[in-house]
This record gives structure tokens, sequence and C-alpha cells, in this order.
């Protein structure tokens, strides 16, 4: 009976929430379902922990922000150009709707099940990083191909895009790093995050890497210390892991900007560069805005493929460039839904940044810097991964009280 009544007294808790938000972040690299029922599961009990202990949810703006976006996407419906596309997206995307009601049903969060989230959420990533450096050894053995290490080729095994994936590992990395009284695992697994983001190769996410050690360093005030131990780890580090790297910046030089925004015709043996062809896009959306008249209400959600399909085809670009999204969430959304879209989206990231400012915690923050800076280089919240991890940390980040530091042993950046 005293077992029994411990157990529904946990499931009655917010600290079970909290675990099952974890799963659902911890699942999200192997596979759409597992991340999609444990979803499911945090949702169907939010609303169970309101009804069981009559909760009175109070309006939240900061949330009815993606409410207003997943209402705007819906509104989309009576004009897109392919009806079809538009209810595939309403239903990829009705998180932006669920999880933020499912965070207003509930009281905010305490530093102790923020902590939940992020400690087994962390914890899943190493696991699932050994995962991928075990594989790539199984895969190298037979291929001898160092190659099997870095970029898209580490991650294959379950078919991720390296770039999400470091992207995932660098938030899991600040959170470390946020930490106070760090343990010798703590340090251990902030240099394994470290070494994976560089094989990784995703230049965008090294350069965040580098921005959160030193905006790190200089709001603790590292000791010159721990400072100089920090650089001989860090250059040891990338001098096992920096040469896809390098190799990828170097590539960059080859960059024709001009070229992108003015050649009329290609031919499918161009040489694109991961600036140029996002240049492209770019200059694709202006070309819509300026042709399509898409500035107010956009093709539809998920309804522009088609049309940048047709323009790349006019400009006889190499066939796989012809199904690629814009590569950019700011250009991918106001294609799509038009200037109140990005307007909105903007509207979040504000709030990201000026709640991150007001509670001075460094893991917001870096979330904060983050998630707009990727969003210049992919169209995070048009895949699953990008989605989950975008809209459960920004309802975590703005429905937890930072302002109890006892119960957490997470830092702050000091005033």
């Amino acid at each position: 009976m005293i077992a029994n009544s411990k157990i529904r007294s946990f499931i009655n808790s917010q600290e079970f929430l909290a675990y099952l938000l974890a799963l659902v972040l911890s699942t999200l690299f192997i596979g759409y379902a597992p991340s999609s029922i444990a979803m499911g599961i945090f949702i169907s009990f939010a609303v169970r922990y309101a009804i069981i202990h009559k909760y009175r949810p109070k309006i939240d703006f900061r949330l009815v922000l993606p409410i207003l976006l997943y209402l705007l996407f819906i509104s989309t419906l009576f004009w897109t150009v392919n009806e079809k596309h538009t209810l595939s997206g309403l239903s990829q995307t009705i998180v932006l709707l669920l999880v933020p009601v499912a965070f207003i049903v509930i009281p905010k969060f305490t530093l102790k099940s923020f902590k939940i989230v992020l400690e087994n959420f962390t914890r899943a990533n190493v696991l699932l990083g050994l995962f991928f450096l075990t594989s790539a050894v199984v895969r190298y053995s037979k291929s001898y191909a160092m190659s099997d290490f870095t970029y898209h080729d580490l991650v294959s095994d379950l078919d991720l895009n390296a770039i999400y994936v470091s992207v995932v590992f660098v938030i899991s990395l600040f959170y470390l790093l946020s930490k106070k009284g760090k343990t010798g695992i703590d340090i251990s697994m902030i240099i394994f995050f470290s070494f994976f983001v560089l094989i990784l190769s995703s230049k965008s996410v090294l350069f965040l890497l580098i921005l959160g050690y030193i905006i790190y360093n200089i709001s603790h005030k590292v000791s010159k210390k721990k400072l100089i131990l920090g650089l001989v780890l860090g250059l040891i580090i990338a001098g096992f892991g920096t040469k896809k790297t390098i190799e990828r910046i170097l590539f960059e030089k080859e960059t024709k900007l001009s070229e992108a925004w003015t050649k009329s015709e290609f031919g499918q043996e161009y040489l694109w560069t991961g600036t140029s062809i996002r240049m492209l896009q770019l200059r694709i959306l202006k070309e819509q805005i300026e042709e399509e008249a898409i500035f107010w209400k956009g093709f539809g959600l998920f309804a522009s493929r088609d049309n940048v399909e047709k323009r790349h085809s006019q400009f006889n670009t190499f066939p796989v460039y012809h199904v690629y999204n814009y590569h950019n969430q700011y250009a991918q959304i106001m294609s799509e839904t038009g200037i109140f879209g990005l307007a909105l989206l903007l509207g979040m990231l504000a709030v990201l940044f000026v709640g991150a400012l007001n509670t001075k915690n460094f893991l917001f923050l870096m979330f904060s810097i983050t998630i707009p800076f990727v969003f210049f280089t992919e169209s995070l919240l048009w895949r699953q991964i990008g989605l989950f991890i975008f809209i459960i940390l920004y309802c975590l980040f703005n429905r937890t009280i930072f302002e109890d530091q006892n119960l957490n042993n997470t830092s702050t950046i000091k005033k």
C-alpha cells in the first residue's frame, strides 16, 4: 500500500512531467514515432495534472505567441497554392499549439524540475554520442575511411543530419557549463561534447561553441589556471577533430556570391558552396515576393516547394537542389506565411532573449543566441527534431521560476 501510494504521488507530481519531457527530448534521434508517442503521453499527463490538482491556468503572453503562429498556419488553408502540402504541414507542426497549451494548464516549473529535464536529456545525448562513435568504428573496420568519423557520415546509421545533432549536443554542453560545482563526470562530458561538435563539422555550431566558451569565461571570471588548462585541452581536442571542419571552411573560399545573386543559368556542374546555395535560395525568395505577391500571405504552409522547384529548373541547377527548402527559417516562414508569420517568429525570439537577460541564466542566454543564429542556415522548425527542441525549450525556459537558486546547481551569469 505504501509503495502504491508513493508511485501514485510521483505520477501526480510535476517531477514526473519533467521526466516525460526528458523522454520526449531523448527520443528525438531514434525516429519520428518514439518522440511523437512520448509527446502525446506528456500532453495527456499535463492535462491530467491540471484536472487532478484543479489548477486554474493563467494566460501567459509568451506562450500565446506560438499558439497564434499555429492559428496563422491554419488560416493559410484559405489561400494555399497546395492544400495537400498545407494539411501535411499542419499535422507536423501541431506541437506549436499543443505544447504551449500543456505548459499553460500546469504551474510553472521549479528549478528542480528544470534540472531533471536537462540532466536526463544530456545523459541520453552522451549515450547516443557513444553509439555514433561505436558504429563509426564498426564501419571504419570495413571501409578504412576516416570520413566515417565526421559530418553526416558519423550519424548516418540513424539517418540524421550532422547540423541538427550538433545543435542538440551543443545545448547539452551549455547546460553542463552552466552547472555549479561541476564533477569530474561533468567535465568529462563537456570535453566529450566539445569533441563531438568539432568532428560533426558544422561551421555555424562550432562558432556558437566558441562564443559560448567566451561568454562563459567572461561572465564567470574563470581563473588563469583553469583558463590555461581549458586552452590546452581545447588545442588537444581541436588537433584530433578539426580536419574536416578546416576543409569545409576552406571550401567556402570558392563561394561566388555575386554569381549566385545575378547569374541567369548555372548548369548542373556549377560548384556550389553552403553559402552560395543559401544565397540563391534568398534570391529565389526575393523574386517570389516580386512576382508571386506573397509578401502579406505567403504561398501557404509547406506550399512553397513547387515554386522553388520550378525556379531551380529555370536556373538549371543540379536536380538534388530542386527539393531543397530555403535552409533559412526566416525565409521559409516569410515565403509560406508572409510578413505576419515572420513577425510572430521574431516576436518569439525577442521574448527568449529578453527572458534570458532578465534571468541572467547562462543556458537560457546561449539558447536564445543559438536558435536565432541557426535559423539563418537551417529551416529548423520544418523538421521534427528542430521543432520539438525549439518549442519544448521555449516553453520550459519561459515557464520556469529561476529566482530560487537554492533548488538548483545551475549557475547564472553574474550581474
